[in-house]
């Protein structure tokens, strides 16, 4: 798609973005209408005035306004009365200051309601966009996306939209008053506006080019800082800090380097503006003194006209800096429509809402990250109610395969089924609320204890919640706190240690109802004695759950009724501790024997 459909398109999704509120803005150019139609008529004010009002020439102003002239008593009555004329004047510049005051209100509670509406539908299309593209995609464009483009955007729809439509009505209207005035010297006036405009549009297909380096830029600025603040306690860990600083610095510098190229360029615009527009006045000047000395216009229609070149000249300086704001407004709406274009989710809204409680079987599966396998025409079944563990080196596939199970991917060949059902006939919501996953990295919402053990289930009483807390083994802990569950855990659960987060994710999963039970290494962080009794509660409450124990722990997975032991994708072994014993060369016996040696 070459820039100027891409453009087209992205002004045309603007365009739909203003639907429900488009009445406000036209109502808002309506007024500007009204505005202008008083700035054009005041200069006539003052031509009458100084022609025929203090001085004694006859009376020679255009249709449009003669009307007025008549309407206060006729330029004879107008004479004897000279305070006409200045009450005529005040009453226009107070209408024109009205409008200039409901204007802006209307057009801007337009923009803000868009801005809202937009951040609204960016924050539900994110929530449904493929776990894929999430965790591709650098949260610190997302989140400049959601803040600064739509805030561009909104600008746009508050002001710089008004401010192109006023240009343009002012160049045509204007054109055509003054040339009711004197042809001639409209022709000269306007004789550098062409200039001016091809030099704005030139300058405009530069300054696209540096903003879209600027967006790119500015978002990479955004997501060091979010992933320095949100990983803090790593930088802190590993001394890290003059490491992350001097790579914010690079970004940032490489920000400011595309700010300087960007001002450059404006300033250079601007100048050039300055300069036609000063080029255009000196002419002006010139040759309406030129003509009033001659007689071909009066002092009164000179002085008109200048008002005129000072009324449109400004909007026409000014349109190299309104268009560079349409620029960029073009390639914010151009970023945040190919957000939207991404596609959603598809959740089988609809779809089967079995028991899950049936064997899960995996027949032929394989599964691939980009060029690397993951997965290699893996074959294997877990029974109902069995509580299996699974283990295998890094990249064996073990977290994969439960984000399959939860059809956070789907697989590249092969079916998975849950009692008998194909999961991808299944509606997605159902099938990820009966799966209960506990992640290795648990995350917990900048909100009390209570509320996010409270986030699957947010019926559960204070004694379900204390229950699912004794069973994670860390009620305790709670109690001691100053607040309770009442206690805030910080952004991301920052104030809690890892044990803590990690039995606090489990509470939290125990108190939704779920048919299988994942563990993904949830264990790691708490020692061997806690991983045993939380173990022993979990096999009491959950009786008949599927339960799927991902660990390094020897320890952990021994108990279980059947171990599978991954390596590359594939299946290698499996059945209980005592069977895989028995194998003389197995992976199972060889991590075994490392790690009670390594106790010993």
């Amino acid at each position: 798609m070459n820039e100027s459909n891409e453009k087209k398109q992205s002004f045309g999704a603007l365009w739909g973005y203003t639907r429900g509120y488009r009445r406000y803005l036209a109502l808002g150019f309506l007024l500007l209408l009204f505005e202008l139609a008083l700035s054009f008529i005041s200069p006539l004010v003052l031509s009458v005035t100084i022609d025929s009002v203090l001085d004694t020439k006859p009376l020679n102003t255009p249709w449009y306004f003669a009307w007025i002239i008549q309407l206060c008593g006729g330029i004879g009555y107008i004479r004897q009365h000279l305070a006409i004329m200045a009450v005529l004047t005040v009453i226009m510049a107070a209408l024109a200051g009205a409008l200039s005051f409901v204007r802006p209100c209307l057009t801007g509670t337009a923009a803000f309601q868009i801005s809202e509406n937009l951040r609204n539908r960016f924050y539900s299309h994110v929530g449904r966009l493929p776990f894929s593209y999430l965790s591709a995609t650098p949260t610190g464009d997302l989140i400049q996306r959601a803040t600064s483009d739509i805030d561009t955007m909104q600008r746009f729809m508050s002001g710089v939209l008004l401010e192109l439509l006023r240009t343009v009505f002012l160049l045509a209207v204007g054109f055509f008053i003054m040339a009711s005035l004197n042809l001639p010297l409209t022709v000269l006036s306007f004789a550098m506006t062409p200039v001016i405009v091809l030099d704005s549009i030139w300058f405009i297909r530069r300054i696209d080019q540096i903003v879209e380096r600027y967006e790119g830029a500015e978002s990479k600025v955004y997501t060091v800082i979010q992933e320095n603040l949100t990983g803090a306690r790593v930088v802190r860990a590993f001394g890290s800090e003059l490491f992350e600083q001097e790579k914010f610095v690079q970004h940032n510098e490489t920000l400011r380097g595309e700010h300087i190229a960007l001002n450059r360029t404006l300033v250079r615009l601007w100048f050039t503006l300055d300069l036609l527009s000063g080029i255009q006045i000196a002419l002006i000047t010139i040759a309406g003194v030129l003509f009033t000395v001659r007689g071909s216009i009066t002092l009164g229609q000179y002085t008109a006209f200048l008002s005129y070149v000072m009324i449109f000249l400004f909007p026409v300086q000014n349109l190299g800096r309104v268009l560079g704001n349409v620029s960029r407004t073009g390639v914010a709406a151009g970023r945040l429509e190919t957000l939207f274009r991404e596609p959603e989710e598809d959740y089988v809204e609809g779809g089967l809402t079995p028991n899950l409680s049936g064997d899960i079987v995996l027949d032929h599966v394989s599964f691939s990250f980009g060029t690397e396998r993951v997965l290699d025409d893996l074959c294997l079944t877990i029974h109902g109610g069995e509580t299996v563990a699974i283990l295998g080196g890094t990249g064996s596939g073990k977290t994969t395969l439960m984000y399959l199970l939860q059809r956070l991917y789907d697989p590249d060949s092969g079916t998975i089924t849950i009692g008998g059902t194909d999961i991808r006939s299944m509606d997605k919501g159902h099938l990820r609320r009966r799966i209960g996953l506990i992640m290795q990295e648990p995350f917990l919402f900048s909100r009390s204890i209570r509320d996010n053990l409270r986030i699957q289930n947010r019926d559960a009483g204070d004694q379900a919640v204390e229950n699912a807390a004794r069973i994670a083994n860390i009620h305790e802990d709670i109690l001691s706190f100053d607040q309770g569950y009442d206690t805030l855990v910080g952004e991301r659960g920052v104030t809690l240690s890892g044990g803590q987060k990690q039995r606090a994710s489990i509470a939290r999963t125990i108190l939704g109802s779920h048919d299988i039970l994942i563990f993904d290494d949830a264990l790691s962080a708490v020692d061997t004695r806690t991983d045993q009794s939380i173990r022993r509660a979990l096999r009491e409450r959950q009786a008949g759950t599927t339960t799927i124990l991902i660990s390094h722990r020897i320890s952990t997975l021994m108990e279980a009724d059947r171990i599978l032991v991954l390596e590359q994708g594939r299946l290698v072994e499996q059945g209980s501790h005592q069977e895989l014993m028995q194998l003389p060369n197995g992976v199972y016996r060889r991590v075994y024997e490392i790690q009670t040696a390594s106790v010993s």
